[in-house]
């Protein structure tokens, strides 16, 4: 995966500015608050990536050759500037995202009357609006471009999804257009919109955003084909691939369980659906099993920097004499190896003084010291299975409620982290 200004099409890397990509003039570059950027330096640049694509400069765009002065401009034939979806929006006075159905011939969930079908279609005539031919693709209505918004990409785990969706992408000779939102709601519509206009056949969601149900709501009304990875904040929304969270928490805790550890802390990142309800199953769990006043939780960020300064106020004060927790059960394995990071800093034996649990059986799990216990819920599985969920409702022309959740298993995997709880004499 090419990673270039924060938008990547899998297989080729797309550039910046106002017709960056698939040609499409409106799309431009988002900043870091969902906002338009200003156009990257042209290709070739010492910012450019190797191997990204050339393309003639405007006059605008044209690289600096030293000079002060600016290049002269023919007045009597002036550079003619592309025609968007938004300017046959603006001439025919309805939204963006109409004006595309109409001109691409997409069904819609409302209908639209025939008044304002044929004012959009004139509109188009009288500007001269083009499709683009790249972004439509070359296999009749399609585009071979699927979307992706991602959550996080710092995020191992995601990383491991978005294998599993290339894959599935590479199969079917589709690319991935990417979009990297950092939890925001905001810059998931503004990539909703971008993708609508670069006639992406379908959208991939991998991860949850803080209130993002309105978001999500949005998404599926721009585009028909949607699917969520990971956490279920798409709730009927939209059809999702998930692990099974209460099974992989029983698994977690059973373990633990079985090797004496009854006071056990729980370390979660609550700002996502799946972490919300790993806590909601490791205090079921305890109360279950009559360990209900050793139910203590932590709230950190699942990236190990914040969960390794949790971590350290901790442990500050934990007395290794006196203190009854034996056991962590760490939400995902990012918050484990944090808090790994600070026990060794503490000088905390683990798994001596402390067996440790995390979730998610990133690549870097068998490399930690010790080597880290922890479930997998196999994210290439999960990418893939997207990828064909999302590929099966575009061949078929499913409508999104007609069409399951799919729960993916999860499986312990036993590694060096976590051994029978310590004697302490008392």
């Amino acid at each position: 995966m090419l990673a270039y200004f924060g938008i990547v099409i899998w297989g080729y890397v797309v550039g910046t500015g106002p017709d960056a990509i698939a040609g499409a003039s409106e799309l431009g570059q988002l900043d870091g608050a969902g906002r338009r950027a200003a156009p990257a330096p042209p290709p070739g640049s010492a910012s450019a990536p190797p191997g990204a694509r050339r393309r003639p400069c405007s006059l605008r765009g044209q690289p600096d050759d030293g000079r002060d002065e600016e290049a002269p401009v023919d007045q009597q034939h002036p550079v003619r500037t592309t025609v968007t979806l938004k300017d046959v929006a603006a001439r025919s006075g309805v939204s963006v995202t109409t004006v595309s159905r109409i001109l691409n011939n997409r069904e819609t969930g409302v209908p639209i009357r025939d008044e304002t079908r044929a004012r959009i279609l004139t509109a188009a005539k009288e500007l001269g609006y083009r499709p683009n031919l790249l972004a439509r693709g070359l296999r009749g209505s399609r585009s071979s471009l699927l979307g992706v918004i991602a959550r996080d990409i710092s995020d191992p785990f995601h990383i491991q999804i978005l294998r599993g969706l290339k894959d599935s992408a590479q199969d079917r000779d589709y690319r991935l257009f990417f979009g990297h939102v950092d939890y925001r709601p905001e810059v998931a519509i503004a990539y909703s919109s971008m993708f609508e206009h670069s006639h992406a056949d379908g959208i991939v969601v991998v991860g949850d955003l803080q209130g993002g149900d309105p978001a999500l709501g949005i998404l599926a009304d721009q585009h028909r084909f949607v699917v969520g990875v990971t956490d279920r904040t798409a709730r009927r929304q939209v059809p999702g691939v998930y692990s099974d969270n209460a099974g992989g928490t029983v698994l977690a805790l059973d373990h633990l369980w079985s090797l004496g550890h009854r006071a056990i802390m729980c370390v979660s990142d609550t700002r996502t659906y799946d972490g919300r309800m790993r806590i909601e199953w490791y205090e079921r769990y305890l109360r279950e099993h009559g360990a209900g006043e050793h139910v203590q939780v932590h709230v950190t960020d699942q990236e190990p920097a914040p969960a390794f300064e949790l971590g350290q106020r901790i442990f500050a004060g934990f007395d290794q004499a006196t203190d009854p927790t034996t056991a962590i059960y760490a939400t995902s394995d990012t918050i484990a190896i944090g808090l790994m990071q600070a026990a060794f800093q503490a000088g905390i034996p683990i798994p001596g003084r402390l067996s440790i649990v995390g979730y998610d059986n990133i690549d870097l799990a068998p490399y930690t010291i010790p080597p880290l216990t922890t479930i997998d819920q196999s994210g290439v599985d999960m990418g893939r299975t997207a990828g064909q969920l999302v590929f099966d409702m575009i061949d078929r022309n499913l409508d999104r409620r007609d069409v399951d959740d799919i729960v993916l298993p999860t499986r312990l995997v036993v590694r060096q982290s976590t051994v029978p709880p310590a004697c302490r004499g008392d």
